[in-house]
């Protein structure tokens, strides 16, 4: 009964509910972004570009470097890259070259010496020492030569060389006796003696000292002495035969 009676005051009236405000979201849908704002931050990092060369060409006009001279800046980077590797390609053959130096020096040391740089090292240092020595020896044997060398050479001053011949000689053996019996008496020293004799000659070389008297006056008595010899001889033969 009450709802039909509500239903009965209520016909011919008209209720409008009041609309309530929305809530809003913290959301922007994509549609909505003005495009201006992305024009905006473009142009704004455009403009940071502009500046930032404008700030590069400042600071190359303050080196003293300008837009025709930038490509040198460039230039000058690959060489540096080139030195750098000119570098690396010198001190990898310099490596090499120490190795092998390293070899050949090994290969020169007693067998059974260790191959790495410390005993070749140390072997080469030993062996140095001990030529040192070897020198130092050697040194001294050719200094005792030299005064031997020395002493002889004063004892052959005033020497000189005598030379005899005598044709188809009586005996050889008996003419190289009487002439060294001469020297002797002349107070002369022989050093040595090349002779040769056949039936046709008698050849006699001599190698004598000579103090106060000439070559040429110990050669003329020594022949005379020869010559009288074989005088002597020959006389002596034929006595011998006439009384055989």
């Amino acid at each position: 009964m009450e709802y039909q009676y509500l239903e009965e005051e209520l016909q011919g009236e008209v209720f409008w509910l009041e609309a309530f405000p929305v809530k809003q979201s913290a959301f922007v849908q994509y549609q909505n972004i003005p495009i201006g704002g992305f024009r905006l931050e473009n142009s704004a990092v455009n403009s940071n570009d502009r500046n930032m060369n404008k700030r590069m060409m400042e600071l190359l006009r303050r080196r003293g470097c300008t837009s025709a001279s930038a490509p040198a800046v460039i230039e000058r980077r690959e060489p540096e890259r080139e030195r750098c590797f000119r570098h690396m390609i010198n001190e990898r053959m310099r490596r090499e070259k120490h190795k092998e130096s390293f070899q050949a020096l090994h290969s020169m040391l007693p067998l059974g010496t260790k191959n790495d740089k410390n005993s070749i090292i140390q072997m080469t240092a030993v062996k140095i020492q001990e030529l040192q020595t070897y020198k130092e020896e050697l040194q001294r044997q050719n200094r005792e030569l030299e005064i031997n060398l020395a002493a002889m050479e004063r004892e052959k001053v005033g020497g000189t060389k005598i030379k005899l011949r005598v044709g188809n000689p009586t005996s050889g053996i008996d003419s190289l006796v009487e002439v060294l019996q001469c020297l002797k008496n002349l107070g002369l020293e022989t050093r040595a003696i090349h002779s040769k004799h056949s039936a046709e000659e008698f050849y006699a070389e001599l190698e004598i000292e000579t103090k106060l008297i000439g070559a040429a006056e110990v050669e003329n008595a020594v022949q005379r002495t020869l010559i009288e010899a074989e005088r002597k001889l020959l006389h002596h033969f034929q006595e011998a035969g006439w009384r055989g």
